[in-house]
């Protein structure tokens, strides 16, 4: 069964220039990422959203990574929705899919 994380906000590594994940940090140790195994983009709208604007819409980057330790993690790059505030850019794991 996956291990959920819901959303625990980690710090993230990347190319320059390539919001990529090349590692990142989990409870104080850091996972070197293998292989972006899988990614797609999340432009939806929260749920019970009832006001549907470019404003209420998600601006996510989801990546499915393997680690060097062969472990599988699921983990999105939250892109916020100004440009202007990259202090509300940030990364969050959202389970692990393979000990």
């Amino acid at each position: 069964m996956p291990e959920r994380f819901f959303g625990k906000e980690i710090k993230v590594t990347t190319g320059e220039g390539v919001k990529e994940p090349l590692s990142f940090t989990l409870d104080g140790r850091e996972y070197t990422v293998k292989e972006v195994v899988d990614f797609w983009p999340d432009y939806g709208f929260s749920a019970g959203e009832t006001s549907k604007t470019w404003r209420t819409r998600h601006h996510r980057n989801y990546y499915r990574v393997k680690t060097t330790g062969d472990e599988i993690y699921e983990m999105y790059y939250d892109r916020g929705t100004n440009l202007k505030h990259p202090e509300f850019r940030r990364w969050f794991l959202t389970r692990r899919l393979q000990p």
